[in-house]
């Protein structure tokens, strides 16, 4: 190896480490075979081993599929509480956004300014890749994600939302009112999640591209060494390399049953909280999740009947006095037109209430409760730090801030009637400091 060739590799190898630069354009092919089927069993080696999940076994079958729209209220009986995945095939197809989001024109015209929060990937010879968040203009993603190893992964911009529908089984009842955040997806190539987990139910819906999935119920956390987020944050994920199991290692990857599902465009899917899951998306491919807090019960007093009498009597009256009316009440809802907890602008995450009273700091509180008895200190915390973008040296800490609704400081929880029973003056304390959090740092690109 002559010494020019030699320096010309390693300036190539740090140029990889420093942008995740691949040079060429992905492969954006979709038509990779799923559920796997391997066919090379080797004798004396296990089956699958340093192969993707999904090859150590055989799955246990599809994901529940509907192919006809649900009500909220059976979406709720059917799956929501019984903690049962669900496919909702075509629910979108008719929505103006899969059409419009296939071109990256069009998004870059429309969106082309906004500040995203963007995943680097890293890979180096002979070590574990790794990945960083950086923010740049959404146009700069759009120019060279088919080249780079990036992919979006963000909360939905404030200007984003009235494009992106919000799924007919969250337009009423009681879960519209628990919606925590709302998350947009795009990459391009091959790309493999960890296999994780949230804390919060969520729906995912495909705009363009392909998108399978692998589904877990979560008694099997032990099998894949789960990891929480955070003490007490009902979600996690699994620090193995989920592209190449060693079923040596973990032969009881072997025992653990799954089901799986392949999502197209206009296709939903219906995670429960605490599910166990692995994505894989090929080609170009964008979708968007909505994620909504457990609740100890259920409530559709705003929602139609099943047999679509509940508020057909009211349509006729306003028929009598015009169309428009009828016409404005069936208009499909998009992610504009509800309140998340999360909400995206100048390049942060950042709380959707930027002036909090008592009354709205009490209802975040049992958000963050959700269908639990306790508001632990550490969710308190992490949610107090994500308010303030994990802003250093803040003071009072975050822990301060927890025990001033506590009743001393030796407390490391909060219950559901404390948090109802919680004074206004106590509630106000918080919310002035959740207040002062209105400059954000721009970014820097």
């Amino acid at each position: 190896m002559t010494r020019f060739t030699f320096a010309a590799l390693v300036l190539g190898t740090y140029l990889l480490y420093v942008d995740g630069k691949t040079s060429f354009i992905k492969d954006m092919k979709t038509d990779v075979p799923f559920p796997p089927v391997n066919t090379q069993n080797v004798p004396g080696i296990p089956e699958g081993h340093l192969r993707p999940l999904g090859w150590q076994r055989k799955p246990e079958g599809k994901v529940r599929e509907e192919k006809d729209a649900l009500s909220p209220s059976t979406f709720y009986i059917r799956y929501v509480k019984t903690g049962r995945p669900a496919v909702m095939r075509g629910v979108l197809k008719e929505a103006a956004v899969t059409e419009k989001w296939e071109e990256d024109n069009y998004l870059k015209e429309k969106y082309g300014m906004l500040n995203m929060t963007i995943t680097v990937k890293k890979e180096v010879m002979n070590r574990d890749p790794h990945t960083t968040k950086r923010r740049m203009l959404f146009r700069k993603f759009l120019m060279d994600y088919k080249y780079e190893n990036w992919y979006l992964t963000s909360t939905v911009h404030e200007v984003m939302r009235k494009e992106l529908p919000l799924p007919d089984v969250l337009s009423c009842g009681t879960y519209r009112d628990r919606l925590t955040e709302a998350e947009v997806w795009m990459s391009s190539g091959g790309t493999a999640s960890l296999l994780h987990s949230h804390g919060d139910h969520n729906v995912h819906c495909v705009l363009d591209g392909r998108k399978d999935f692998i589904l877990i119920e979560d008694q099997y956390q032990s099998v894949f060494n789960f990891e929480p987020t955070y003490p007490n944050s009902g979600s996690g994920h699994s620090p193995m390399d989920m592209d190449m199991i060693n079923a040596y290692k973990n032969p009881k990857i072997a025992e653990t049953p799954w089901v799986w599902s392949t999502l197209w465009q206009g296709d939903c899917i219906f995670v429960p909280a605490g599910y166990l899951h692995q994505v894989r998306a090929f080609g170009r491919s964008i979708s968007y999740t909505v994620q909504f807090a457990p609740s100890v019960a259920y409530e559709s007093l705003d929602c139609p009947d099943e047999s679509g009498s509940g508020k057909r009597k009211k349509k006729e009256k306003k028929a009598s006095k015009g169309d428009a009316e009828p016409e404005a009440e069936n208009k499909k809802l998009s992610l504009a037109d509800v309140e998340f907890m999360w909400t995206y602008s100048d390049g942060e995450m950042r709380l959707s209430d930027r002036a909090l009273v008592p009354r709205s700091l009490r209802r975040l509180l049992l958000l963050l409760l959700r269908d639990g008895d306790q508001l632990h200190r550490d969710q308190f915390v992490h949610f107090y730090e994500d308010a303030h973008a994990h802003e250093a040296n803040l003071t009072p800490t975050p822990d301060e801030v927890f025990h001033l609704m506590t009743p001393n400081n030796a407390r490391v929880h909060l219950s559901r009637d404390e948090i109802l029973a919680l004074s206004e003056n106590r509630l106000q304390s918080v919310c002035e400091l959740l207040n002062k959090k209105e400059a954000r740092v721009k970014d820097e690109l």
